[in-house]
């Protein structure tokens, strides 16, 4: 368990769900693994770290027979999933019942994938912290060595708060209006909410800027017309009829002719600003440090902080 790297790390993990029966089923919970939690089974089950493929090297692989195989893949500070995200779906025991490819980041990333039959579950060292961050599991020293080994080692407290991004497309401003979904381009990291800033051109009553804030709930990355098969991950979302009916449209929304997977944010109800927050002017040095300014880049992330510094102005 000495050093900082992803190796370090998926081996500090590994062990743990090796050695501590709970903190596995926890785990497999987590993963929604449907699987009864006795001796037997855990005794059954084959942890292996590094494990060496014509495909690569994955950093975990956890196998139980016929009954569930996955595959994880650990990363830490700014390293990224990429290649790894389609590298290992030809890796997976075709005999088993259920097939996870579970990327865990430093960023908060609850996006979900279905492909060739392989869930793929995006997910953080933070979550990780969460799950076993319960009086059930601290009690454990060991358990409580692994999170003060993953908390300091790797300063997990950081994470993106809100996200920032244009909106001016009639239907993407429906989308959010009527159904609480912003979609987008595939991508892969979880902010805790989303505040859409209305441009000029989206002409809506309330005015150029930001007007709302958003909660998210969940992250799906999706072909539109398959949405209902994720109804089950919609109420882990949300556990309401009308809301999930309504994300489900929402998703269906002008997305007949859409062939190619897209990412859904699914929020709670907006939060209305009293007053409008908007852009940073001027061309000066600095200009929209911390905050927006001109164009928005994708993925414009701000702190709570600063954004509430901004409504306070």
């Amino acid at each position: 368990m000495l050093g900082n790297n992803e190796l370090a790390l998926s081996k500090a993990f590994a062990y743990i769900l090796g050695t501590e029966r709970k903190a596995l089923n926890e785990f497999l919970k987590f993963l929604n693994i449907n699987i009864r939690d006795t001796e037997e089974n855990y005794k059954e089950t084959s942890i292996e770290i590094e494990y060496s493929r014509e495909e690569g090297r994955t950093d975990i692989e956890i196998q139980l027979n016929n009954e569930y195989h996955i595959i994880i893949e650990a990363k830490v500070k700014k390293n990224r999933v990429l290649q790894q995200r389609t590298q290992y779906l030809n890796c997976f025991d075709n005999s088993v019942n259920q097939k996870v490819l579970c990327f865990i980041t430093q960023e908060r990333d609850s996006n979900k994938q279905v492909a060739e039959n392989i869930e793929i579950i995006n997910t953080s060292w933070l979550n990780v912290i969460e799950l076993y961050d319960k009086k059930e599991f601290t009690e454990n020293e060991l358990i409580v060595e692994f999170l003060r080994f993953v908390s300091k080692n790797y300063k997990m407290n950081e994470l993106k708060e809100i996200l920032i991004q244009d909106l001016s497309d009639t239907v993407e401003l429906d989308r959010y209006k009527t159904h609480n979904i912003y979609r987008r381009d595939p991508t892969f990291g979880t902010p805790l909410y989303f505040a859409p800033y209305f441009t000029r051109d989206a002409n809506q009553p309330e005015g150029e800027g930001i007007a709302y804030l958003s909660k998210i709930l969940g992250v799906l990355t999706l072909i539109p017309n398959q949405i209902e098969n994720f109804e089950l991950d919609l109420r882990r979302f949300k556990n309401d009829d009308n809301i999930v009916k309504s994300w489900i449209n929402g998703v269906k929304l002008k997305s007949e002719t859409i062939d190619n997977p897209l990412t859904y944010y699914f929020l709670d109800d907006p939060v209305q600003l009293k007053e409008l927050l908007i852009k940073e002017a001027g061309n000066h040095k600095g200009v929209g440090k911390n905050w927006i300014a001109k164009k928005i880049p994708k993925n414009r992330c701000v702190s709570f902080q600063e954004f509430v510094t901004r409504m306070n102005k």
